[in-house]
């Protein structure tokens, strides 16, 4: 698991809120066995078979885990979700690099972001946050030079974008807001009654609150990266989804913890395209339950920007709370 440079894989879907476990619960294509045929596809004489539950998806290559091997991945988890319990308020600044392999720079030696952003996420127990890119910096290639050889390595910097509107999420609670400015539209998201006032188990990013051991290992495959790892002050975890919904928009998460604080340094998100986008949490210079922290402004029902359109969408959480990039 590498971060920064690595080899071409994937990246990034926003996670935002509570979702409902049965819409999440459909085996991802790549990691199962033949679907069984609903009770209209199969003959009247084997309908009576249909109230078997699903067949579990099939442990993908690596993830067999051992005892040994099991035992102290439980133990990461039951610490990770005794600290998450400790968290009252937090707010995060963070950087996220976004590698683009269809339009992204391209460089033979190492990987190039066509983004590198800064965003800020936060966060109120047990219900309410706040995910926002603050500055957004695209990669610009320096122009050829007279004489400059044809398949010279190309050179370029991150300029700034003071007019772009970048990512942003807000969940007060009861619905989840998305803002989506290539539409011009203020998207609400209601939050059925029977699942408000929990804990936000998927977002604003996955795994980064609410770290709860039994649902992460119901959703995802999961093991230590005990190889790779060479740093006696961070724990590498990777994982992959086990259902439908989060596959189709990543398919592999790679989170390092800070071994003593067990709050995420770096996470990295592989999307089925192969991009990625990493995150660099500025740990060292968060916030946790400051009695100094006013955010509750942060989560209120956001107003609608002049000229745009609010519309509420009643879909599945599970679908709402992992949409699509938007355009660029």
């Amino acid at each position: 698991m590498y971060f920064i440079a690595r080899p071409r894989r994937l990246a990034i879907v926003i996670a935002f809120c509570t979702v409902a476990d049965v819409a999440a619960q459909q085996p991802a294509p790549n990691q199962q066995g033949v679907q069984p045929q609903t009770a209209q596809q199969q003959p009247a004489a084997a309908q009576q078979q249909i109230v078997q539950p699903p067949i579990a998806p099939q442990v993908p290559n690596g993830f067999q885990l051992n005892q040994l091997q099991q035992t102290a991945l439980d133990a990461v988890l039951d610490a990770w979700q005794q600290q998450s319990a400790t968290v009252k308020t937090f707010r995060c600044t963070f950087q996220r690099l976004e590698y683009d392999v269809v339009f992204g720079p391209k460089s033979k030696d190492k990987d190039i972001p066509l983004y590198q952003n800064v965003g800020e996420v936060s966060y109120v127990k047990p219900d309410k946050g706040s995910f926002q890119i603050t500055e957004t910096n695209k990669w610009q290639e320096e122009p050829v030079q007279p004489g400059q050889p044809p398949n010279a390595e190309k050179k370029g910097n991150w300029v700034k974008d003071p007019n772009a509107v970048g990512d942003h999420w807000v969940c007060d609670g009861k619905s989840v807001y998305q803002y989506r400015p290539d539409l011009k539209q203020l998207v609400e998201h209601p939050i059925p009654p029977e699942l408000q006032g929990q804990a936000i188990v998927d977002g604003p990013l996955p795994f980064l609150f609410g770290a709860d051991a039994a649902k992460l290992k119901q959703r995802y495959w999961m093991k230590l990266d005990q190889t790779q790892n060479q740093n006696p002050n961070q724990i590498w975890i990777i994982a992959l989804p086990k259902f439908q919904a989060q596959a189709a928009d990543f398919t592999e998460i790679d989170v390092i913890l800070d071994a003593k604080l067990l709050l995420p340094l770096y996470m990295q998100v592989w999307m089925p395209n192969r991009s990625h986008h990493t995150y660099i949490f500025d740990i060292a210079n968060s916030s946790k339950n400051s009695a100094l922290d006013r955010l509750q402004a942060l989560f209120e029902r956001p107003s609608v920007p002049f000229g745009w359109k609010r519309v509420v969408e009643n879909l599945p959480l599970q679908q709402a709370a992992q949409p699509k990039p938007a355009p660029r």
